[in-house]
């Protein structure tokens, strides 16, 4: 940007302070006008400069993680099981009426589909998260020794070498 585009901008102020940071990066003698943006910048330039610490972002990750173990979690269950109540207790009271009027307007034949549709849904959703399950915990369902080697998968079982009686 060019100093004499903003008219809140001194020219003679800017160079002052161009001339500080050249003397400060060259090593020299500031002019009379720029000793004290010298100092500036040679303040800033020997600021240490860090960065965060070892292991910064694990410990930050882990830190939310513990919190978020606390009482979210149990405030979490807590709703989750007062809403499965309340669609258990709406559903046993207009359930009926409802699955009159899907048997009514979509036939018996169709209203037989839909409780196919949601068995299967129900069994999909099961499914997933049983393999949820396993992949977060591996060892438990694992015929692999432990620590297991490179080769072995959670579901695989450890292979056996064929001994000279076996053909």
């Amino acid at each position: 940007m060019s100093t004499a585009d903003d008219p809140r901008i001194d020219p003679e102020e800017w160079q002052a302070q161009e001339r500080g940071l050249r003397a400060a990066l060259s090593g020299q003698r500031a002019a009379p006008d720029a000793a004290d943006y010298l100092r500036i910048a040679q303040a800033i330039a020997s600021a240490p400069q860090s960065g965060p610490p070892m292991r910064f972002a694990r410990e930050v990750t882990l830190r939310i993680a513990r919190h978020d173990a606390g009482i979210e979690r149990w405030v979490s269950r807590v709703l989750l099981a007062l809403l499965a109540l309340a669609v258990l207790a709406i559903g046993a009271m207009f359930g009926p009426a409802w699955w009159g009027a899907i048997k009514q307007s979509a036939g018996p034949t169709a209203s037989g589909w839909l409780l196919v549709v949601a068995g299967c849904v129900g069994v999909s959703w099961l499914a997933g998260r049983w393999r949820t399950r396993v992949q977060k915990h591996p060892r438990a369902s694992s015929n692999c020794p432990t620590p297991p080697p490179p080769n072995c998968s959670p579901t695989s079982a450890p292979k056996r070498r064929p001994t000279a009686s076996s053909g």
